[in-house]
């Protein structure tokens, strides 16, 4: 994501309405597999395929509402489920002979903030392509209310990511948010209410990406351009070093840059992985203290709500009728909003690293990935890309389908305890979408 500059406080952001287009997705569905071939990305359909075709026959035919989560490790998953559900799933259900009655339409989460980074061109494409956007850190009533509706109706599948955000690692999962449980619950039970029989299925879809063919030489080169670049202590004189121990090397010469910004002083032998998570801390709880809010939830949560504070900040209502003083004083505001909002951004790239990752499972996988990020976290706040170079070469993505779970089952449970039965089926769709994560799959 890039960073943006904000110098003056800007209209508020108004809602961005669904306006699906079979026209623009048809033009997609024949665009997205030239995009993977240029990017050589190579898709593996898993079970995936054939699973949703039954469950897509299911719905089609009157049988159940669908509620999809997938992982997300990386901004191509949009793209990559897009390609499952308009060119894979049709296929596997023609080759079951079960085809479906009609093209597969969707109706998918996303946050209202996308459109800012990536620009109108985007904004304009999710809203064609079913998008229901959402402000992620404040009870946003109209797109949950019309989520809610969709999975009620069951004439869509409604898509969620339930981390709320990637996180670059297709080896670790964050925490779940519960938003996709409650959904689906708030839509049993109207559908309850409506006397309508039909059964909801939760169903997990996993994400995997890895590099076709390890290149370990390519990954030493560009270690050692971070070493330069970081100014990393006699980098030409070492001998063979341990990757793992250059990484530890290259993260502390980072986290020393960014104590220092923030005038943090380390005890004398603290464990990287807990400077680290001090320094997450620290620049929460600055940004909060700024804002008034409270230090609650997940990392990703008070990441959302730090966010949304600083929006509220710097999109404003009645921006043209404030008197001349009144305007500089929100184009201040707006500027402080907007600092906070990136010292927010700058904690969001370290939410991911964790002491264990590489040394759990010391693959080429999980070594490119930990670059992939150190790289475009210094890029970031360099505001200047990192090119990275040699190419680590093509990478594959690999789908798989976990177990659905019928959530229409579970209504009683819900209306004996609500908040306890959100929490029991978060933890068991997070259960299946861990183990999904496990397997590699074969290619089919």
């Amino acid at each position: 994501m890039p960073r943006a500059t904000i110098q003056t406080a800007r209209p508020a952001l108004r809602r961005l309405p669904t306006q699906s287009s079979r026209a623009v997705q048809a033009i997609l569905q024949r665009l997205l597999p030239l995009l993977f071939k240029s990017q050589r990305l190579q898709l593996r359909n898993g079970n995936a395929a054939e699973g949703l075709a039954h469950e897509f026959h299911a719905l089609q035919t009157g049988q159940r509402s669908l509620l999809v989560t997938f992982r997300h490790p990386s901004p191509r998953d949009p793209l990559v489920m897009a390609d499952l559900f308009w060119n894979r799933v049709p296929h596997a259900a023609r080759q079951l002979g079960r085809s479906l009655q009609r093209p597969i339409e969707l109706r998918f989460l996303y946050d209202r903030g996308i459109p800012l980074w990536a620009g109108p061109v985007i904004g304009w494409l999710l809203q064609r392509s079913g998008g229901i956007a959402i402000h992620r850190g404040r009870l946003d009533r109209p797109a949950l209310s019309q989520a809610r509706q969709v999975l009620a109706m069951g004439r869509h599948a409604l898509v969620i990511a339930p981390e709320g955000a990637t996180n670059n690692l297709s080896g670790e999962m964050a925490p779940l948010e519960p938003g996709a449980a409650q959904l689906a619950f708030w839509a049993v039970e109207d559908m309850a209410k409506a006397k309508d029989a039909r059964a909801l299925h939760l169903v997990p879809i996993g994400i995997r990406y890895s590099w076709r063919r390890p290149n370990w030489s390519a990954l030493d080169t560009r270690l050692r351009a971070l070493e330069r670049h970081l100014g990393v202590d006699d980098i030409e004189n070492q001998a063979v070093v341990d990757r793992r121990e250059r990484l530890l090397g290259i993260g502390a010469v980072l986290i020393d840059a960014l104590e220092r910004l923030e005038r943090l002083k380390p005890t004398a032998g603290q464990p990287l992985i807990d400077r680290i998570e001090t320094y997450r801390l620290h620049g929460l709880q600055k940004a909060e203290n700024h804002f008034g809010l409270k230090a609650s939830g997940t990392l990703q949560e008070r990441c959302r709500r730090i966010e949304q504070a600083a929006w509220d900040r710097i999109y404003r209502e009645n921006l043209a009728q404030l008197p001349p003083l009144e305007r500089s004083l929100a184009d201040w505001e707006a500027r402080e909003a907007n600092l906070q909002l990136n010292r927010m951004r700058l904690v969001e790239h370290f939410t991911c690293v964790s002491g264990h990752y590489v040394s759990d499972q010391p693959d080429f996988d999980r070594f490119a990935e930990m670059v992939l990020i150190v790289e475009e976290a210094i890029g970031w706040i360099e505001d200047n890309p990192w090119k990275g170079e040699p190419s680590l070469g093509p990478q594959r993505v690999e789908l798989s389908m976990g177990t659905s779970i019928a959530v229409d089952q579970r209504l009683r449970d819900y209306q004996h305890n609500r908040r306890k039965a959100v929490q029991q089926l978060t933890d068991d769709l997070e259960a299946e979408m861990e183990r999904l994560m496990r397997p590699k799959l074969t290619s089919s």
